[in-house]
């Protein structure tokens, strides 16, 4: 399980009637919910705990991070004023450039923080699906008279202020919206902004219960991280719930009951509400994606739909009664903002396994993945069902897609799809180029081979390195650049022939 940092997010409000949120844009370069609309916030630093003993260190984090990301800075002088004009871009400047402390500009302008100028929301830890964990408290906080957030270009694009119904109208147009910021817009909506704490309350104390985060990309579009058989270092894979007269379920892979129930507990609140599970959808074969297909055929009578090759690899468990292909169509009927005609294609994606299906969504220009690409490692291509070359091919055909959203099956989601198809290209090169330095006149195994490229691959994992050079060996024996005499490869054209 990855680390989990400390930080603080701020909602920063100005406005009674109807108020208004200041919202941010984060950069794409950003790993995490890079390209996103979001709330101003950020980690808990170190120097945050020693400021001042009697506020706690995410209130801190929260004022500085405000001030360093919008140049609202929430802090009161002797008298209740809060400081304003040119000198707070100066000292944001100084801050920025770490040639001051928050401290230092705090004791510059003769101000101190107040804790009620924070109010505390509630605390979200980011579900264990991605590399990169957050426990974040989120705080309401008010604009002080005089000021007004300047976005600075670096780890924000922009910033502006909306009301929550204008800020869920953009997401229900399509523009990437971060989950927990839905969540915080869709508890506000048509309220004073002072009754979000009581009501996101039971959301927030359901999570920390152990239920699954109400993870949307768009209106039905939710991605359901469940713990699953994968290979490590991936612990979940990504089930998403899709569509809205239709509703689709991709690849329900836990096989353990308990985390089964999880699932069921979201599928039985979507079927109470109206939405029936047309179909299972499976985009391959491999365990962590079907370990629940059956359980769930059976209790909501939905059928199962794959590939011809995945539906004959699991014939002995699974009944498939929709075999799909290239091009074929999954109707999820109108989407949210009107557009009827909404729906899925089928992109036949061989190479991870023979029956691989990726699907495209040009409405909304996501592509889910599924193990095409993983965000948090490489994929295991395992001969003999795994083939590099077909792989390398499906990754290219994939590159040709408009997208601006990638959904895998491990890891969190992508607002740089062709960035993440090219690094994983690009690694696969990199690989390439090692195994031909590594082999030579001088016959080898794949066991001494797997052994150098993979220095200090935990041993569980030994096998896979070995499959993953059986592929390469495979592939370049296929280009005529490569040999092999019983269990031995070489470099074809080193040494005699």
């Amino acid at each position: 399980m990855s680390d989990v940092a400390e930080a603080a997010s701020v909602l920063l409000t100005r406005g009674r009637g109807s108020p208004q949120v200041f919202a941010v844009r984060r950069s794409e370069k950003l790993r995490f919910f890079g390209g996103f609309i979001a709330f101003p916030g950020g980690r808990v630093a170190p120097a945050d705990a020693t400021l001042d003993p009697n506020i706690d260190v995410r209130r801190v984090a929260a004022a500085r991070e405000l001030f360093e990301e919008t140049g609202v800075l929430i802090a009161r002088r002797p008298d209740g004023s809060f400081p304003s004009g040119p000198d707070l871009d100066h000292l944001r400047r100084e801050l920025i450039a770490e040639r001051l402390s928050f401290a230092e500009v705090l004791r510059m302008l003769g101000a101190r923080l107040h804790p009620e100028d924070f109010v505390r929301v509630g605390d979200l830890v980011t579900p264990p699906f991605t590399a990169t964990r957050f426990d974040t408290t989120f705080f309401v906080a008010y604009l002080p008279p005089g000021q007004e957030p300047a976005i600075w270009p670096g780890e924000l694009d922009g910033g502006w202020w909306e009301t929550a119904q204008t800020l869920l109208a953009r997401w229900k147009g399509g523009e990437l919206v971060s989950p927990p910021t839905v969540s915080l817009l869709q508890a506000v909506e048509a309220l004073p902004l002072h009754l979000l704490p009581e009501r996101i309350a039971p959301l927030l104390a359901s999570i920390a219960a152990g239920a699954i985060h109400p993870i949307f990309f768009a209106p039905g579009v939710r991605m359901i991280p469940l713990r699953t058989l994968a290979l490590a270092p991936a612990s979940h894979t990504n089930a998403f719930l899709v569509g809205a007269e239709n509703t689709y379920l991709l690849d329900p892979g836990p096989s353990d009951p308990d985390e089964q129930a999880r699932l069921f507990t979201i599928l039985d609140a979507e079927q109470a509400g109206g939405r029936r599970l047309t179909a299972i959808v499976l985009t391959h074969h491999h365990p962590d994606h079907v370990g629940g297909a059956a359980a769930c055929a059976g209790r909501y009578r939905a059928p199962v739909w794959a590939h011809p090759w995945t539906a004959h690899s699991l014939r002995e468990r699974l009944a498939v009664s929709r075999l799909l292909g290239e091009g074929d169509r999954v109707e999820l009927g109108t989407a949210a903002d009107g557009t009827p005609g909404w729906h899925l294609q089928a992109l036949y994606t061989p190479g991870h396994a023979p029956g691989h299906l990726a699907f495209y969504d040009p409405h909304y220009r996501f592509l889910y993945a599924s193990d095409m690409v993983s965000t948090q490692t490489s994929i295991v291509i395992a001969p003999p069902e795994g083939d590099l070359t077909g792989y390398l091919a499906s990754l290219r055909r994939l590159l040709a897609l408009d997208c601006r959203l990638l959904l895998p099956a491990h890891g969190g989601p992508s607002s740089r799809p062709r960035q993440t198809l090219e690094e994983a290209l690009a690694h696969r090169a990199r690989r390439e180029e090692m195994l031909l330095a590594a082999l030579g006149a001088t016959p080898r195994a794949i066991p001494e081979l797997a052994a150098e490229l993979y220095k200090g691959l935990p041993q569980p994992l030994v096998r896979f390195a070995e499959l993953q050079v059986l592929a390469g060996l495979q592939k370049l024996q296929r280009e005529g650049r490569a040999e092999v005499k019983g269990d031995d490869w070489r470099r074809r054209g080193d040494g005699s022939d």
